[in-house]
């Protein structure tokens, strides 16, 4: 168990991200020259995902069981884990089958960074609106900067998860979500 705990802190950090990169390089020089290769961007993300998804259950195990709480901190990254593979591996199945279309030419790396800009803005705003809110907005605002228009759609899907959310992490796993200062 000591390599799991130095696989989890300062060094450890070093060795995820070598292997990272060698895992990455080896799926491309794999794409190089096969009938994947129009897909292979979708197949390097899909890819990163699931070292992701290792990432998050390997650091598990060094966490300790508190008796007194109802649910173990084990759980949420364990739960976010699995669904997070799920889906990775039902992406590489449609792209292996050839459903969807190939990879771009070029990106919109201004869309990238718009993006990111928003996934910060509700992190940061966590602690001033709550999870809820931060998380129910980004969605939206990711929805609207992916193209999305339909409002019945977007404000479906962010309250969903807001839902969803308070009825898995703190209904179901008895954990609490930050509140925010304005509501807590």
């Amino acid at each position: 168990m000591e390599i799991l705990g130095f696989l989890g802190q300062g060094r450890g950090a070093l060795v995820w991200l070598v292997a990272g990169v060698v895992i990455l390089g080896v799926v491309w020089s794999c794409l190089r020259n096969s009938r994947l290769a129009p897909r292979r961007g979708r197949i390097l993300i899909i890819t990163a995902l699931l070292e992701l998804c290792c990432v998050f259950l390997v650091l598990t195990f060094g966490l300790e069981d508190i008796e007194a709480v109802g649910s173990s901190a084990k759980t949420a990254p364990r739960l976010w884990a699995g669904l997070l593979a799920f889906f990775a591996l039902d992406q590489l199945r449609r792209v292996v089958r050839e459903d969807v279309p190939p990879d771009p030419a070029s990106g919109d790396l201004s869309r990238v960074f718009r993006a990111v800009g928003i996934v910060f803005l509700a992190i940061w705003g966590m602690e001033y609106i709550g999870f809820y809110l931060a998380t129910a907005g980004m969605i939206a605002l990711l929805l609207l900067l992916l193209g999305e228009r339909r409002i019945g759609f977007i404000l479906s899907l962010s309250g969903g998860w807001a839902l969803f959310s308070y009825l898995v992490f703190v209904r179901l796993l008895l954990m609490g979500l930050p509140t925010g200062t304005l509501f807590g």
